[in-house]
C-alpha cells in the first residue's frame, strides 16, 4: 500500500521510522501549505527545555499556495539564530563534533524553496544514517482513499521509541518526540538503531 508523507524539516525518529519502512512512500508536494506542523517546524532540547525552530516562509498566494511553490524567507536571519541554538543545545553531545559542521552547512545553504530545503536535509540524513531509499515527492495531490496518509501526524504518537541519553535529559524525563539531531548528535551512527526495525 503507498504511504503519504509531509516534507519534514529535521523529522523526529517516528517521521524517519514511518518513511523508511513504507513500501511505497512518497512525500506529499502538491497539498496547500500547512502552517505550524513538520513542514517548517522541528524542536531540540536546550537547557531551558525543549525549544522550536520555525523556518519563516512566503506564501505568495496566500493559504492556497502550494507547498512546492513555497519559499524560505530571510528578511530576519532564521538561520543564524536556529544554527546558534543548535550549537549551544549539543555542543557537549558525543557527535558534535562529527556531525556539526554538516548541520551547519545544510541550514546555510542558498536555498529559496522549502521543499528542496528539506528534501536535502533528509537525504542528507539517511545518508548519515546508512539508508537508501529513494525519496519519491507526489505529481499531483492524493487523497486519503486507499492511502496510509500521514500528512496529519506530527508522528508524536507513533510505536514506543526506546530511551537513549540526552544531553539535557535524564532516563525519567526522556523525550521522544525531539527533532533525528538529537539523537544523531547524541548516538552518531548507533542513531540508525533507532530508526531501523530489527
Amino acid at each position: 500500500m503507498t504511504s503519504i508523507f509531509p516534507v519534514a524539516y529535521f523529522g523526529n525518529i517516528a517521521y524517519f521510522r514511518e518513511l523508511i519502512q513504507a513500501e511505497h512512500g512518497i512525500l506529499e508536494v502538491k497539498e496547500h501549505f500547512v502552517k505550524q506542523t513538520l513542514r517548517t517546524r522541528c524542536e531540540i532540547a536546550t537547557a531551558n527545555g525543549s525549544l522550536q525552530l520555525n523556518i519563516p516562509v512566503v506564501r505568495k498566494n496566500g493559504s492556497k499556495t502550494v507547498l512546492e511553490a513555497i519559499e524560505i524567507a530571510y528578511d530576519a536571519d532564521w538561520r543564524k539564530s536556529h544554527w546558534k541554538a543548535i550549537e549551544s543545545a549539543y555542543a557537549s553531545a558525543p557527535f558534535f563534533d562529527y556531525y556539526g559542521s554538516e548541520v551547519e552547512e545544510l541550514i546555510y545553504a542558498k536555498e529559496k524553496n522549502l521543499v528542496k530545503f528539506n528534501l536535502n536535509s533528509t537525504r542528507r540524513i539517511l545518508n548519515w544514517l546508512d539508508i537508501s531509499i529513494e525519496l519519491k515527492t507526489s505529481e499531483e495531490y492524493l487523497h486519503s482513499n486507499e492511502l496510509r496518509d500521514f500528512r496529519g501526524s506530527d508522528f508524536s504518537n507513533s510505536t514506543a521509541i526506546a530511551s537513549y541519553h540526552q544531553v539535557f535529559n535524564s532516563a525519567e524525563e526522556f523525550n521522544p518526540h525531539l527533532s533525528i539531531l538529537d539523537v544523531i548528535f547524541c548516538e552518531g551512527p548507533m542513531a540508525r538503531n533507532w530508526v531501523v526495525p530489527f
